[in-house]
């Protein structure tokens, strides 16, 4: 008897543990891997990011219990992003995504020849920076959400606030694919708005101030146009801005806590929960045709102390 109730407990010692080993396990099967990779941080790509983490919530996903996050930044180091998306995808992770247009290049490059899909997120131009070859069917491995606003309706909010505009200086890192496609954008567009454009190259956060500084009393107004190199350091437009007494635009309605004197642009919360949904449908079809290039549900004006949802 004193065997047998040895036995007894021997056995159910060792259920009990394969049960608990194959819970875990289980769960671990289970748990969806998202790696989040953003090259720079400021107020929009934040927003951004913000939206799609409160969207996946509401979509059903939970970290901890069905969801694993995995968030690095890059600290605006190009190269450094290049061997965090090296990381993700060794790692493992279900699925990349890519805040902004060099986050987006670092993460299709590492991500080749691999089944991860990358899904970006704020960029401007996917067509020009190379990261699809078609916006409506992309092929490989990666699609997502454009943050792109028309040109025009941006200078007419500022010409409309500021009449006496006639020189505009644009702010831009050369290395973002997006502004130089926004920059030839704009210089079609300026000729319908009698605007002369002067350009300033930032090729680093460090390098903005001295590159809004060096437009001062050459321009009517400053301008950051999808631009995250500068957007990284508007707080320096700004500065530059006010020292000269003329006005700072942006085209993200975020920074206008910044300092910003107007603004027209995506709701970058919005277009993270937009981000979100695509993520939750690649997801749930792996291997399904990626869905089409999506571009903002929902733009936003602000001037001065008051934003106008449009």
């Amino acid at each position: 008897m004193y065997t047998f109730k040895n036995l007894t407990k021997f056995f159910s010692i060792a259920l009990f543990s394969i049960f608990i080993s194959f819970s875990s396990a289980f769960s671990q099967k289970t748990l969806t891997k998202i790696s989040i990779l953003q090259v720079i941080e400021h107020p929009a790509l934040n927003a951004t990011r913000d939206g799609f983490l409160d969207e996946l919530k509401k979509l059903g996903y939970e970290e901890g219990k069905n969801l694993e996050i995995d968030y690095q930044s890059a600290q605006g180091n190009a190269a450094l992003a290049a061997q965090i998306a090296q990381k993700f995808t060794s790692h493992e992770s279900n699925i990349i995504v890519a805040n902004g247009t060099k986050a987006a290049q670092a993460a299709m490059t590492a991500a080749k020849g691999t089944k991860t899909p990358v899904v970006f997120s704020s960029v401007t131009d996917p067509l020009g920076a190379k990261l699809v070859t078609s916006l409506k069917a992309p092929d490989g491995y990666v699609t997502g959400v454009s943050n792109f606003l028309g040109v025009e309706p941006q200078f007419k909010l500022f010409t409309r606030i500021l009449p006496e505009l006639k020189t505009l200086g644009v702010i831009y890192d050369p290395g973002e694919a997006n502004s130089v496609s926004l920059n030839k954008a704009m210089e079609i567009t300026a000729k319908k708005f009698d605007l002369k454009l002067v350009f300033a190259v930032a090729t680093k956060t460090s390098e903005v101030l001295a590159a809004s500084q060096s437009l001062c009393g050459r321009v009517d107004a400053l301008f950051v146009n999808n631009d995250n190199t500068a957007l990284g350091a508007f707080s320096s437009v700004v500065k530059a801005a006010k020292a000269c007494d003329i006005p700072a635009f942006v085209s993200d309605v975020d920074m206008a806590d910044q300092g910003a004197s107007a603004a027209i642009g995506p709701n970058q919360t919005e277009l993270g929960r937009q981000t979100a949904r695509m993520v939750d449908v690649i997801l749930k079809n792996p291997g399904a045709p990626l869905p089409s290039v999506e571009f903002p549900q929902k733009t936003e004006e602000y001037v001065k102390a008051h934003t106008n949802n449009q």
